[in-house]
């Protein structure tokens, strides 16, 4: 692989995909479609899960932590600090925000054409997501770079990242497909603040400063907020889990996850690093499993998920290697 083909490969960060997009909609789908998925719907909508957080919101959260100095922060880090495409030169500035306006424009002709087909409720939905994705990291609002409001919008989005799943496969936003989605979101948002620690100092030191709600809150009382997310997390998946026993791996996997925040440390690299990801792997493995027992059609998107993951993590080493070559 080239690269500049390896470069948008990373872009991506499939594993965090994995995480938040692709599970939430894959959960949602189920949940909403039942034995009657429509494919090309659940296709449709893992689609525009990539382009908005894959390519919308990474590109340009990427440019401007370049731009604000704490991606070229020289703290050990291994899975935050960015994709580290424009520190191994793979992509420039410009590429990104040139990726950005070609998936703005698909995600825009794609979004338009599950409107037409599924009805005019679908677009808030869509709308929502895009806005998120700039709001995240663009003024005037810069959620990223202040805190409690990242989180706030990252629950959001995602919380309509499972309705609108279940509603685009004609299913209803019931109590179950609520809680649900909130416990895939405050998961989420779980994992990300732990994402955030090893980025305190090099956030610290932006210009402006990123002020995460792990830099207001320091390390010890930032791991505090981020076990509270995870709390939530599983308490919403216990609930959700009584309604529909078909989510019961969703709460089990949840309980690894809580697990993995009470082992971390935060100011420990290797600790960081293991317990993220197995945060991220249990996330994805409960959301999946859940899935493919409501709809057996969907077993499938665990195995891609897996066939993925080993991609990324072979990949992911290549670019601090490419130099020294």
């Amino acid at each position: 692989m080239g690269a500049v083909a390896r470069g948008l490969w990373l872009e991506l960060r499939v594993i965090p995909v994995l995480l938040w997009s692709f599970s939430a909609i894959t959960l949602g789908t189920a949940l909403g479609g039942g034995s009657d998925v429509e494919g090309w719907y659940f296709l449709g909508a893992v689609a525009l899960g990539v382009l908005i957080q894959g390519v919308l919101a990474h590109t340009l959260n990427e440019i401007e932590d370049w731009r604000s100095g704490t991606d070229r922060h020289d703290s050990p880090r291994v899975i935050s600090g960015g994709s580290k495409v424009l520190v191994a030169g793979l992509l420039t500035p410009r590429a990104l925000k040139l990726l950005f306006a070609v998936a703005f424009v698909a995600t825009t002709v794609l979004g338009l054409a599950l409107v037409a087909s599924r009805g005019l409720v679908m677009l808030p939905f869509g709308l929502a997501g895009v806005a998120g994705a700039v709001l995240y990291t663009l003024p005037p609002v810069r959620a990223a770079y202040r805190p409690f409001l990242g989180e706030a919008i990252a629950c959001i989005c995602l919380w309509l990242c499972v309705t609108g799943a279940a509603v685009l496969q004609g299913g209803r936003i019931t109590a179950t497909v609520a809680v649900a989605a909130l416990a895939v979101a405050a998961y989420a948002v779980g994992m990300l603040m732990v994402h955030h620690y090893l980025d305190y100092e090099a956030d610290r030191s932006a210009t402006p400063t990123k002020t995460t709600t792990i830099v207001l809150l320091g390390l010890r009382r930032g791991r505090l907020y981020a076990i509270a997310w995870g709390s939530v997390a599983l308490a919403s998946a216990a609930g959700a889990a009584v309604a529909e026993p078909k989510l019961i791996p969703l709460a089990v996997a949840y309980v690894v996850g809580l697990v993995c925040h009470l082992r971390c440390r935060p100011d420990d690299v290797a600790s960081v690093t293991t317990n993220e990801m197995g945060i991220i792997f249990f996330g994805i493995a409960g959301a999946l499993i859940s899935a493919a027992l409501l709809v057996p059609a969907l077993a499938w998107a665990a195995l891609a998920a897996a066939a993925l993951v080993a991609l990324e993590m072979r990949l992911a080493v290549q670019p601090a290697e490419t130099p020294a070559a």
